[in-house]
């Protein structure tokens, strides 16, 4: 196994990180910082037992090395340089470790099926070998008691064989009872701790997974004593699988850790503490969950859709009219309909009754099906569907002949289904009552939630009662009433009572309208000038500057013909003038 591990660091460290101090066997002590992350390291070395003589490191590095990174190799050899057939595996990380051991041993190398196993101390594996020798002991004494046990139960055994023809049941019982215990004397049950049973332990969830056992025990020691704390982890990766089990002294004090809620935390994350469940029940609960899992689940009580149905050549047919059955026939045909949409449901304690008496109210209703709902059963609803169209003279209106029937539980209503449906004995033999489960709406009975919990919120009877919701809404209404102005009264002619007005004598109509649509004009006119500004106005009367004329162009053959004709005109008003004669006469 080599030297202890603080001898050999010891003495390769430099004399800088070991104490000045010794422990009792007059070692010097390590940093505590270096012993902690050799102790870490020798947590990922392997031992591997019975090797073959013809074994080298680089053969087991090959071997071992597809399961992690290796970081030393150590074969064990004696004094004249033979192998023993063990070595040393150093891993750099334990989870290499754990794959290794797991994949590897009892399995074949280089011809031999080697044993691997996590190396131990020194001091700890001659405990270990001490303890085992003394245990193999003791089972070799306890093996000759039973075998001497074993003999003497035999003997009794026969003589209770021969007796047993004259005893009675209750002896034979005994008897095989006795030859179940001698069928393997020798076969020793495994150990189970039931002291869950207690109430003292507690299984603690979302724990951090860098917090260790000590950090639980410290934690949850503000309760009270703690026997001990364990961090659950993963057999092969040993990493933290999120959860705890703290067993305490006292029952009183896991019973306060259990009430700590919220306020229990670990690095920073909340704690969420449960009572710990004994393993068989645990396998129980675990076992009747995969079943209800396998299952189909029936989130919609489709099941119900075919409860009361009457069918044809079946003893619960005889008997029934053809108008009856007609009416089933077309209320299933409905049902089925309405089932298409996947926002329905069969409800399990609601009922639909046909063929009511047109006579019959709500009262006669609930008392027939209170009577018919078995021991206990309670009617939450009952009601006649009426037609608010034709009312009679009371104002109540004419029955549709069918209604709803609501229990508090599904065996009442299931119950009052079996007894009152098909029964001739109820209505009449003609017309039996036909009573199926109700298909109701998911939409309309949220809706219908919704505002009972409303009504509940306001009305000053309930459990639910809210004041403040009440009074927040009376001020909210006052403030309407506040802030809204006052409504106008209509101003008009007024009539008064006992005189004759002649309107269109007094009041010429088509003058008005004149009147009116000319204001109507003026008002839209000032609505326009009050938008513009004075400036804006102001432009409106400001006339435009004349726009200048562009010079023609002189080669522009139509504006010399015109000064042409100018100048001959001139110049015949002066000839003519001069001669005393008209500028037309001219010879020119």
């Amino acid at each position: 196994m080599g030297k202890p591990i603080l001898e050999t660091e010891a003495t390769v460290n430099n004399q800088d990180s070991v104490k000045k101090f010794k422990n009792k066997k007059g070692k010097p002590h390590l940093d505590r910082k270096k012993s902690k992350q050799i102790l870490k390291e020798k947590r990922a070395r392997l031992m591997i037992k019975n090797l073959p003589f013809k074994v080298t490191e680089s053969k087991i590095q090959e071997h071992f090395g597809k399961y992690g990174e290796i970081t030393g190799v150590d074969i064990l050899k004696r004094p004249d340089g033979k192998l023993v057939g063990c070595a040393f595996v150093q891993f750099k990380l334990v989870q290499f470790a754990k794959q290794a051991q797991h994949y590897t041993n009892n399995q074949p190398f280089l011809g031999r099926n080697i044993n691997v196993d996590f190396a131990v101390a020194k001091d700890k594996f001659k405990k270990d070998k001490k303890k085992n020798e003394k245990i193999a002991a003791d089972k070799i004494k306890q093996e000759e008691e039973e075998n001497k046990d074993v003999v003497e139960i035999k003997d009794e055994e026969d003589e209770l064989l021969e007796q047993s023809q004259e005893q009675s049941e209750d002896e034979e019982i005994i008897e095989e009872d006795d030859e179940e215990v001698l069928e393997d004397p020798n076969e020793k049950k495994s150990f189970q701790s039931h002291d869950v049973n207690e109430g003292r332990t507690v299984f603690i969830k979302n724990v951090p997974f860098d917090a260790t056992n000590e950090d639980v025990k410290q934690c949850m020691s503000q309760f009270g004593r703690i026997f001990y704390a364990l961090v659950c982890r993963d057999k092969f990766t040993e990493h933290s699988k999120g959860t705890a089990f703290v067993k305490f002294v006292d029952k009183e004090d896991a019973e306060r850790a259990l009430k700590a809620g919220t306020e229990l935390t670990l690095h920073g994350t909340i704690l969420d503490c449960h009572a710990a469940i004994d393993r068989n029940e645990l396998k129980n609960k675990e076992k009747a969950q995969k079943e209800q899992k396998s299952k189909p689940k029936d989130s919609r009580n489709l099941y119900l859709v075919k409860e009361g149905v009457i069918l044809a050549g079946t003893p619960a047919a005889e008997g029934v009219s053809a108008s009856d059955m007609a009416k089933r026939l077309q209320i299933e045909q409905y049902k089925t309909q309405m089932l298409r949409n996947l926002n329905t449901f069969v409800a399990k304690d609601r009922l639909v009754v046909h063929n009511l008496p047109a006579t019959w109210d709500d009262r006669k209703l609930k008392i027939l099906f209170e009577k018919h709902g078995g021991k206990g059963a309670v009617v939450r609803e009952a009601r006649i569907m009426r037609n608010m169209r034709a009312l009679d003279a009371k104002g109540i209106g004419e029955s549709k002949q069918f209604g709803f029937v609501a229990f508090t539980s599904h065996q009442h209503a299931l119950t009052a289904l079996r007894s009152l449906n098909n029964n001739p004995n109820v209505f009449s033999t003609q017309k039996r009552p036909i009573i199926t489960f109700s298909i109701e709406s998911k939409a309309a009975l949220k809706a219908k939630i919704k505002r009972q919990e409303k009504s509940k919120l306001k009305n000053p009877k309930s459990k639910d009662f809210d004041p403040t919701l009440v009074n927040a809404q009376q001020g909210n209404h006052e403030q309407m009433q506040i802030d809204q102005p006052e409504v106008q009264r209509y101003a008009g002619v007024t009539a008064k009572a006992g005189t004759v007005q002649k309107m269109r004598s007094r009041y010429k109509l088509s003058q008005q309208v004149k009147i009116h649509t000319e204001t109507l004009k003026k008002e839209k006119q000032n609505k326009k000038m009050a938008k513009k500004s004075l400036s804006e106005r102001k432009k409106d009367f400001i006339k435009q500057p004349k726009q200048k004329i562009n010079k023609k162009n002189q080669e522009d053959n139509f504006s010399k013909m015109v000064n042409n004709y100018k100048k001959k005109l001139i110049d015949g008003l002066g000839g003519a003038k001069k001669k005393g004669g008209n500028w037309y006469n001219d010879d020119n």
